[in-house]
């Protein structure tokens, strides 16, 4: 055994993205080849008596044109002034140019309407902020008599940090009534800057805009060198392998796509019963669609989760009552015989016709209702209903404990049934979705749950932000960085034998579709494909760390083969690895610029900036 030193490869091209948006339109972060600094953009009305209203309420009501940074949504004040924005962001190599506009659909009694940008205030403090031919003012620790640190007009201003080597350069297009403030209120804290966009009152018709261009100037010293260790004799779990949901549009080229290229390791499908109910001796396309890609998947060995969304209606307590959206929907006692036979006949059916079984069934995420509700105590009745139904059929379909949704205290939710030995008989393994992330102590519950029944535990939805669809908000390095860190951390703490990523579908798309079905793989194509085809299937997942939080690595073995994934958020680094036996290894590297770089022999390289760097042996 020795140890591996990982030297700096330099890449020649600045990463593409200057900064992170979320779905509406907001900017949420500046990105570098450095570290990332976390800004937050809002467009806040000013009301005459002070009240300060934010116009950005539900980030999915944006409307946003196509791929382009380009956002659109309505407003309403609280005296039914009404209003659209517009947001428009333009990235080059020097930063971003950010414009913000403001049509008024009515009279709008407001003191003003601003673009407000929140600075991280850990990084600024002791810092200063230098408007254009103005004194720098010091960006204190302690709060001066006044909250206002400046206020006047002007073009432009620069906050740096109390080193001087971390700038963020703000102007704007002509010299604009600009405040800035020291933060801190039950929010949160940051300084604050509030720059006007239009002055009231705005009459009908008005129409105002801003154009803000914001620099990042990250000259932060070098990280220190990474410490990572594995040890190849320390068997943590197994692991299947990772894959993907196949729930919706399974028929797409974006499913073909992925299912052609990336070697999937678990799935999960849709049962469709509104329209299995209706056409049962004729399924539609989208159903037929579906029992393929079942089929595809069992031909692979590929196991896999159906689960159910929605019922038809005369199924539920509220029938005809709410619409298809409404959440938490109760299933009538008074129907589970004719549910259990519409449930069954789909599964004989794809028996039948498709020569397929599911692994496991599900109702999805019913912990909150999308969008059958249960209980923890329905739960486990519904597991037993469904599981002796599926036993009487004699169909090897199982139950999935769980598919809750969220990770954060979730596991309470199944240890109802996990307390029942009559319930499980008929269970298969445990399943929770990550969305929205979790501590490792959230996370580890759901692994020790699995754990306690000797159960496999499965996570069926692995997702960061449930929102991010409305408006393609995944579609960027940044959220595939992201992606990748939560598989990574899912890994380290949850311990799961099989994950299933949502979606392999035109669902948080890993590839753009052109408009005659040409696909183009993304950079976050890339990143999962590490993980998907690195990683070797039913291989032991073995102890690995590291000593950095912005470096995370995790390890696996199978036989001879054996497979490290480091993952650095952040700035490049140095890495040294111990643990690793002496072996030629290949290496394969994914960074923004570039997507699944590969290269033989013995390498030393270092950890580019914000990549997926994987080492296997051949």
């Amino acid at each position: 055994m020795k140890s591996l030193l990982l030297l700096l490869v330099i890449l020649p091209a600045l990463a593409n993205e200057q900064a992170a948006y979320d779905v509406g339109g907001r900017i949420t972060a500046l990105l570098s080849n450095a570290e990332d600094v976390d800004i937050a953009t809002n467009i806040v009305a000013v009301l005459p008596n002070g009240k300060r209203v934010r116009l950005q309420r539900r980030g999915e009501d944006a409307r946003r044109q196509g791929h382009d940074l380009t956002w659109s949504l309505d407003f309403e004040l609280p005296d039914e002034g009404h209003g659209t924005l517009n947001l428009k962001s333009e990235e080059d190599a020097t930063g971003l140019r950010y414009t913000t506009a403001i049509a008024a659909g009515s009279a709008l009694e407001v003191s003003a309407i601003e673009l407000v940008i929140d600075l991280p205030h850990d990084t600024f403090v002791t810092g200063r902020v230098t408007p254009d031919g103005v004194a720098a003012v010091p960006l204190a620790a302690i709060r001066p008599p006044s909250p206002v640190l400046f206020s006047g007009n002007t073009p432009a201003l620069d906050f740096a940090n109390a080193g001087g080597n971390l700038l963020i350069d703000v102007s704007f297009d002509k010299p604009t009534s600009a405040t800035v403030v020291d933060r801190w209120d039950s929010n949160g804290r940051s300084y604050q800057l509030r720059a006007v966009i239009v002055k009231g009152p705005v009459a009908s018709g008005a129409k105002g805009s801003l154009t803000t261009t914001l620099r990042l100037n990250n000259r932060l010293p070098a990280p220190p060198p990474v410490h990572l260790t594995v040890d190849i004799t320390k068997t943590r779990f197994s692991f299947d392998g990772l894959g993907g949901d196949y729930c919706w549009d399974t028929r797409s080229p974006a499913a073909k796509y992925t299912f052609d290229n990336l070697n999937v390791g678990w799935a999960r499908t849709e049962m469709k019963l509104l329209q299995w109910d209706k056409h049962r001796d004729a399924p539609t396309p989208e159903v037929r669609g579906d029992l393929e890609m079942m089929r595809r998947l069992q031909q692979r060995g590929v196991p896999f989760v159906i689960s159910v969304w929605w019922l038809p209606e005369r199924f539920y307590t509220d029938a005809y009552e709410k619409p298809k959206s409404a959440h938490f929907r109760i299933i009538s006692p008074d129907k589970w015989d004719e549910l259990l036979d519409l449930i069954g006949s789909y599964l004989l059916y794809a028996k039948r016709e498709y020569q397929v079984e599911p692994d496991l069934f599900s109702f999805n995420e019913s912990n909150i209702g999308i969008y059958v509700g249960l209980t923890p105590e329905t739960h486990l009745e519904a597991i037993k209903r469904i599981g002796a139904h599926f036993s009487k059929l004699e169909l090897k379909t199982k139950m999935l404990l769980g598919d809750a949704t969220g990770p954060k205290d979730t596991h309470k939710f199944v240890l109802e049934a996990a307390a029942d030995p009559d319930a499980l008989k008929y269970v298969g393994a445990v399943g929770f979705h990550s969305w929205g992330g979790g501590s490792p102590e959230q996370y580890a519950a759901w692994g020790d749950v699995a754990d306690w029944l000797h159960l496999p535990l499965l996570v069926t939805e692995v997702g960061v932000d449930a929102a991010a669809y409305h408006n393609r908000a995944y579609d960027s390095y940044h959220y595939g960085l992201a992606e990748a860190r939560m598989i990574q951390e899912l890994l380290q703490y949850a311990r799961p034998q099989g994950m299933q990523f949502w979606q392999f579908t035109n669902d948080y798309a890993l590839v753009h579709t052109s408009q005659d079905g040409a696909i183009q793989p993304t950079q976050r194509f890339w990143l999962m494909k590490h993980f998907t085809d690195l990683t070797p299937r039913h291989s032991d997942a073995v102890f690995a760390a590291s000593d950095q939080p912005g470096v995370l690595v995790t390890a696996f073995r199978k036989g001879d083969a054996i497979t490290v994934h480091i993952l650095n958020t952040g700035a490049s680094r140095s890495a040294e690895i111990t643990g690793l036996p002496q072996a030629k290894w290949r290496v394969v590297q994914t960074t923004e610029a570039q997507g699944y770089q590969q290269s033989g022999g013995t390498l030393e390289l270092m950890l580019p900036p914000r990549s997926l760097v994987t080492m296997v042996t051949p």
